[in-house]
């Protein structure tokens, strides 16, 4: 593919973007929307913001050609937080280059990816190239917790009549074809506070959560399946609180759950299943209580190889139906097509082992790789039109 963008402005767009600070708790999407509202202006490329919250955004961009099809590029505009700054070697909000290395929270996850769709379609733009089909960039708020950009565009506008998603999430350019689900619950075990010298007066919470974490880890084995791209479910403690002090015996007890699935396991009837556990025990166990909470809920995403804009990926790329991949993280695709009835493409130039780490950082030349990657599934996939496409 031949260059289509001067390197050197593609640098500086990401750095910029970089050095925008939009950690995620609160966000402040609307500060990388203002900025990407100003360089849009500039060229004279429509767009339009849909308000969220205070200072919370998405903006959306339409490349509208014959509207025979519809791709619909989508990247989040947060990150997660930069934690303790002395364990990175350059400043997080600095956009360092270094050795083809640009260094920053988001580089790699995921504002390289956002970056580089914005920059093929500025290019699409400004060479005013024919497209069989309309182009939509979707920049979203909220992805890093709870998808709050993804879900009001879901509900307010929608994406029943698209053909394609592609998420510019950080997958090394490998081509991916779906992630896990993640659904993540907390459970909370109650007793009764006594004397930590007369245990029998009290109902110990932390004892009655390890007998059901135990069950947990029984019923994870029977539950658990693998899916050649995606790989295992599992079933994770992340975290465990309870407790007064040493001598108090504890009335209660909560714990966090990780659990990620794979096509066709039932987050529903997962659920259901260990509030049923949880009601076993509570027989069994004198003085057991236990309650089930849902804090997140993102279905898994897959699509088949033989979808038009895998094959068309693939052949971007020169590969073949055996180089695709899955990712454990989630995306906003999960939200935005969570029945994965619409086929949706993972593909970014940043590297998901690097994603929340200090020192984060992505490799340059990837970077500029992704923009053309990104314009050349447009072209292939829409397919050239017979008119020129106009933008609203």
């Amino acid at each position: 593919m031949a260059e289509i963008v001067d390197t050197r402005d593609a640098i500086q767009f990401l750095q910029e973007m970089i050095r925008i600070d939009s950690t995620n708790p609160p966000g402040h999407e609307h500060r990388v929307t203002e900025w990407l509202a100003r360089r849009f202006e500039r060229i004279h490329l429509p767009f339009q913001v849909m308000q969220i919250e205070d200072g919370r955004s998405n903006l959306e961009v339409r490349l509208t050609g014959t509207g025979r099809k519809k791709l619909f590029f989508c990247g989040h505009m947060d990150t997660v937080a930069t934690g303790d700054w002395t364990a990175w070697t350059y400043p997080p909000f600095s956009g360092e280059l270094v050795d083809n290395r640009l260094y920053g929270r988001g580089a790699s996850d995921m504002k390289s990816g956002l970056a580089a769709m914005v920059l093929a379609i500025e290019s699409l733009y400004r060479d005013a190239m024919k497209l069989d089909g309309d182009v939509i960039l979707l920049a979203t708020a909220g992805e890093e917790v709870d998808s709050c950009g993804a879900r009001r565009y879901r509900e307010e506008i929608g994406v029943d009549d698209v053909d394609a998603i592609v998420i510019g999430e950080p997958t090394h350019e490998k081509v991916v074809i779906g992630h896990k689900g993640a659904l993540w619950l907390e459970v909370t075990c109650f007793g009764k506070t006594a004397h930590g010298s007369m245990p029998d007066q009290g109902i110990n919470a932390i004892e009655h959560m390890i007998q059901f974490i135990e069950q947990l880890k029984i019923y994870e084995h029977e539950w658990r399946k693998e899916e050649r791209i995606l790989g295992k479910s599992s079933i994770t403690v992340t975290q465990m609180h309870g407790g007064i002090q040493t001598n108090v015996i504890p009335d209660r007890c909560v714990i966090h759950l990780d659990i990620r699935s794979v096509p066709p396991q039932s987050h529903l009837d997962l659920i259901r299943e260990i509030k049923q556990k949880a009601e076993a025990l509570s027989k069994e166990i004198n003085g057991f209580r236990a309650e089930v909470r849902m804090l997140l809920d993102r279905a898994p995403i897959l699509s088949s190889t033989s979808s038009d804009i895998i094959q068309t990926a693939l052949q971007i790329k020169g590969l073949s139906e055996d180089d695709v991949y899955g990712v454990s993280y989630y995306t906003d695709g999960s939200v935005l097509n969570p029945q994965s009835t619409i086929p949706t493409l993972i593909y970014g130039p940043g590297d998901e082992k690097l994603a929340h780490q200090p020192n984060e950082w992505v490799d340059v030349d990837a970077y500029i790789r992704s923009i053309s990657f990104y314009r050349e599934l447009a072209i292939q996939y829409l397919g050239r039109g017979m008119n020129f496409p106009h933008l609203r």
